[in-house]
Order: structure tokens, then sequence, then C-alpha cells
């Protein structure tokens, strides 16, 4: 999966290569608007020893890698970029015969963007966006003939930093007014402060309430389907 997944990055950064080399010189304008499904991988900061932490009897999680799925969408007014999304992330559970754990995820965010490299197909640009996250845990725990349960939850601010590239692969519509299937790459880093602020319910987690700040970088493909106007500046 993890090869599938780096191979087609390769692929779709080679053809944005390709069409940002054609857009220097380009002077136009263009409004319009897209959404997006995004999937991708996220690496979340020491995740493992942070809910080790929480639960001392809890073996560490082998990587801090995450599986990435969101949504997204923005209205582009010319060279500007305003959008908005959410997302979450999941990891394979791990545990024994009688124990489970499985960590999460989540957020949403507002964000804008500045583009640098415009073609009729193609447009590049780095963007900056803020927002609210939370990371945690579920757990379960055979005991005898019951089961008990318990998660904790750190919410938080975060804001993010990253790069948006967006190719419209596939088109419709006459002259300067079109739309059309966009697929695309996000790659960037999130950042929020450190907190102890955990939200814990049941009685498998121990005493200690480690801080912790969701911070990591994510990479993602984009798909999907956006409607445009070009008009060449005066």
């Amino acid at each position: 999966m993890k090869r599938i997944f780096l191979f087609l990055l390769l692929v779709l950064a080679l053809v944005l290569l390709l069409e940002s080399a054609t857009a220097l010189g380009q002077s136009v304008k263009q409004y319009g608007g897209a959404g997006f499904f995004r999937i991708g991988y996220a690496n979340l900061h020491q995740i493992g020893r942070t809910l080790t932490q929480l639960n001392p009897s809890l073996p560490t999680p082998s990587t801090n890698d995450f599986v990435y799925i969101g949504g997204e969408g923005y209205a582009r007014l010319d060279k500007i970029i305003l959008g908005a999304g959410g997302y979450g992330m999941a990891r394979r559970s791990f545990g024994s015969s009688t124990y489970y754990a499985e960590p999460f995820c989540g957020g949403g965010y507002l964000y804008i963007g500045r583009v640098v490299v415009d073609t009729h197909r193609f447009w590049l640009y780095p963007l900056a966006g803020v927002g609210g996250t939370v990371v945690g845990m579920t757990q379960s725990q055979q005991q005898g003939t019951s089961t008990s349960e318990s998660s904790a939850i750190l919410p938080n601010i975060n804001a993010q930093l990253g790069l948006g590239a967006d190719w419209l692969m596939a088109t419709f519509g006459e002259d300067n007014t079109y739309g059309g299937v966009l697929l695309g790459l996000r790659a960037g880093y999130q950042m929020s402060p450190y907190s102890t602020g955990w939200k814990t319910t049941g009685d498998l987690l121990g005493t200690d309430r480690p801080r912790y700040a969701t911070n990591g970088f994510f990479v993602t493909l984009t798909v999907g389907v956006g409607a445009f106007r070009r008009t060449p500046n005066p």
C-alpha cells in the first residue's frame, strides 16, 4: 500500500512539475471553487510514547504512522484561495486476546492560500490555516466475564503550514468558463501548543496526564471537482 501511494505521489509530482514549467508569464484572473476528497499519510510526533504514559501497561505502538482521510472545499478569488476542511486519522488497532486499543486523531480547519504558479489547468499555492484538533485512544479489556472500557482525548487548537497543488486533468465547458475533475497534492505540518487537558472516562488509565502537542507532518492526494472562469488582465 505504501509503495503504491509513493508511486502515485511521484507520478503526480512529475505532472505538476511539467505543468508548472508552462505557467511562467501567464497573466489572467481566475475565479471559481472546488471540493475534494483527501487520502494519504500522516505522522504524529511521539504519540506512541505519550499513550503509553496514559496507561503504563499498554504495549508501545511500533510507529507514529496514521492513515489520513478527509475532505475540503475552497473558493478561488483570483490569486487568493479561501478554504475549509475536516479530517480523521486512524491506525491499526493493537493489543492481545484480552486487550484492545485504538489510537485516533481528527480535526477541522480554515485556511488561506496564495497562488504563485498559475495556468489554465494547474495552480500551485502555499497555504496557512488554523483550527481545532483532538487526539486520543479508546481501549477495552476483558476481565473474567466482564469487559472494562475507557477512553482518553486531548482537544487542542492547531495551526497548519503547507503547500497545495491542483491539476485539472479532465475538463468540460467552453471558452473561459469551464469545470472538471481535479487531481492534487497537499503537504504540510501541523502544530499545537503543549497541553495536559486530557478528558478521560473508564478505569483502565493511570494517573499520569502527559503534556502533548499534536505536531506532525502530512502528505495527501486529493481528488475533486470544480468550476472556474478565467478573464484576461486588463
